[in-house]
């Protein structure tokens, strides 16, 4: 079950982060923001990129687009966004449902510096109907990721 990994993380780092059961789908921006009651800003979106050889993850705001070409930039490489079926295969988590944490080693975690603004917001918890609200300071101090401006 892709949410215990995930509540395995949670553990591990001593977080005070919490899963929140839906009462449907929050596959969508607008899905997970009509079930909280709050602003698509904050939901986050965890887009999985392979660009050459490589796999990012993009933590991004709901109301924003990735822009690619700044992970062009980042990449060295022309990126792409993956193909549902990839996603899956490369983080074990279904489109919607991937967080920020609990992913593969390989896997290289981008996170846009506007989420810092925020001290919670909610994210895929590992799977479809799951999500995770967490504090993007936190989620930075604890991974150590690359921080820049990833939107357009």
């Amino acid at each position: 079950m892709p949410v215990e990994p995930v509540v395995e993380w949670i553990r591990k780092h001593g977080v005070r982060w919490r899963l929140i059961r839906a009462s449907g789908r929050t596959t969508t921006v607008d899905d997970a923001a009509r079930f909280l009651g709050v602003d698509r800003s904050r939901i986050v979106k965890t887009l999985i990129v392979v660009a050459g050889d490589n796999v990012y993850a993009a933590v991004i705001p709901g109301d924003k687009r990735l822009d690619m070409k700044k992970l062009a930039n980042i990449a060295g490489t022309k990126p792409r966004l993956a193909k549902p079926e990839e996603v899956v295969e490369r983080t074990g988590y279904p489109v919607g449902g991937v967080p920020p944490i609990a992913l593969p080693d390989n896997v290289k975690l981008i996170v846009d510096e506007s989420l810092l603004r925020h001290d919670k917001v909610y994210g895929g918890g590992g799977e479809d109907g799951v999500l995770l609200e967490f504090n993007p300071k936190e989620l930075v101090e604890i991974i150590k990721p690359l921080v820049t401006k990833l939107t357009k």
